[in-house]
């Protein structure tokens, strides 16, 4: 699976040995900016002239009020730490129609929001999992990027053949296909699979199937659950030479 694989298995082996409850944000917000958010509630955490949660839910939702974008964070990030239900449906109510600029804070406060409540009624432990492409439930969304051997062109018939058999292997594992599409010498995947799954075993497994009628899919491939790629990304990955 091309250079990252050692990554990748560390990435699956500590999911093996930890136990609790997974959290899985399910919108897309870049692994960086989760990262800021989590620095910024410790502050918040350590602050003890926090707003109280009546005033916190106020400041979030005037829309007339010149009120600073800081000023908005701090208030959901408040909200987010307190444990306090109405804290959490002002958030959910909140993120359904967010300031334009604060969409993946307001993702991220309802998401602690709801591990802090929870946390108060369970002794099990909570765990958050960053990953920049999000996820839904207990699943993980990942981009897979394949390209043709030798970088030949892909035949109709081979075309069908990866259209049919990878997301069958995908959906075998219980995971759910979002999208799969194929291009001249190159074809990608995004699909949600269960966190604990042996993803490269499966797509191994699919590119085996495949290739089987022609041995026409590299063996090697790009799989990450950061972004999905985009033109220059293709292009490098192409004019590389995978091992």
């Amino acid at each position: 699976m091309a250079s990252d694989d050692n990554k990748y298995r560390q990435f699956q082996e500590s999911l093996e040995h930890l136990q609790g409850q997974f959290y899985v944000l399910e919108t897309n917000v870049p692994v960086e900016a989760q990262m800021d958010y989590f620095r910024f509630s410790e502050k918040v955490r350590k602050d003890d002239d926090r707003p109280a949660v009546e005033t916190a839910i106020e400041i979030l939702n005037d829309r007339e009020t010149e009120i600073t974008e800081r000023e908005k964070k701090y208030a959901m990030t408040t909200l987010a730490i307190s444990g306090d239900v109405k804290a959490y449906r002002a958030l959910e109510s909140y993120s359904q129609h967010p300031d334009e600029n604060l969409k993946n804070w307001a993702s991220m406060s309802l998401l602690q929001a709801k591990m802090t409540l929870e946390s108060e009624f369970s002794e099990e432990k909570h765990i958050f999992i960053s990953t920049g492409l999000g996820g839904k439930g207990n699943m993980l969304r990942f981009y897979v990027f394949f390209k043709s051997k030798d970088l030949k062109p892909f035949s109709p018939y081979q075309i069908q053949l990866i259209e049919k058999e990878i997301p069958f292997f995908v959906q075998e594992a219980r995971g759910v296909v979002e999208e799969v599409k194929v291009f001249e010498n190159y074809f990608h995947l995004i699909f949600l699979i269960n966190i604990k799954s042996n993803i490269k075993d499966i797509l191994e497994e699919a590119i085996i199937e495949c290739n089987q009628y022609g041995d026409f899919i590299d063996r090697s491939f790009i799989l990450t659950n950061v972004k999905v790629f985009d033109e220059d990304d293709i292009k490098k990955e192409l004019e590389k030479n995978w091992p």
